[in-house]
């Protein structure tokens, strides 16, 4: 795998929607693929840009100007039981719920929707949920963003995302599921940056 700083400028980062979009350029070799990298947005200043730290299974490569490749290095996941680390993730906590008044969609089923975690405890029980069988969670920072609106291309109204970044230290007690967890990104919304898990050594 491998691990990359991206820059894009402020006139192509205005709608988060296009974020995706644009980091799927770097990989122009392969226009029907499905997706295999995780982003996470590091730093946003208006009217400059946003520095992201991008995961891929590929080499990105740099093939337009609008977005730049600042840094590239080799991702290799080495983990064992027992080491601890240090992680941070920023996510969208979700739950899904049925319609109270039991309407039903066009097959016949109960309508579903999917709502955001609120509750800080929810959002610490919905991580532990997520990363059980991988880790242990030993210590955990939960900080709540203000909402990311986006608007897709032709739509008639916008969207929003609840992200919230888990900041915390953890002891590994699986790493083979660990491992596979970090390619495959955590929890919903990969596409608006959510899901990458990053380790730093205590």
């Amino acid at each position: 795998m491998y691990l990359s700083k991206v820059f894009i400028p402020w006139r192509q980062a205005r709608n988060p929607y296009q974020t995706h979009r644009l980091l799927w350029r770097l990989f122009p070799k392969r226009p029907n693929d499905t997706r295999d990298f995780l982003f996470r947005v590091e730093k946003q200043k208006k009217g400059l840009g946003m520095d992201i730290l991008m995961q891929s299974l590929q080499e990105p490569l740099q093939s337009d100007t609008s977005c730049h490749i600042t840094a590239v290095r080799d991702y290799n996941l080495i983990l064992k039981n027992e080491q601890q680390f240090r992680f941070r993730l920023r996510a969208n906590p979700v739950k899904t719920i049925t319609d109270e008044k039991g309407r039903t969609n066009r097959k016949g089923e109960l309508k579903k929707c999917r709502v955001p975690i609120i509750c800080e405890e929810d959002q610490h029980a919905w991580i532990e949920r997520k990363l059980k069988g991988s880790v242990t969670i030993q210590a955990l920072e939960i900080q709540r963003e203000i909402p990311l609106y986006f608007r897709k291309p032709k739509a008639r109204r916008a969207g929003k995302i609840q992200t919230v970044i888990f900041d915390g230290s953890l002891k590994i007690d699986n790493s083979e599921v660990l491992i596979e967890t970090i390619k495959s990104g955590v929890g919903p919304a990969k596409a608006f940056g959510c899901g990458l898990l990053s380790l730093a050594r205590v």
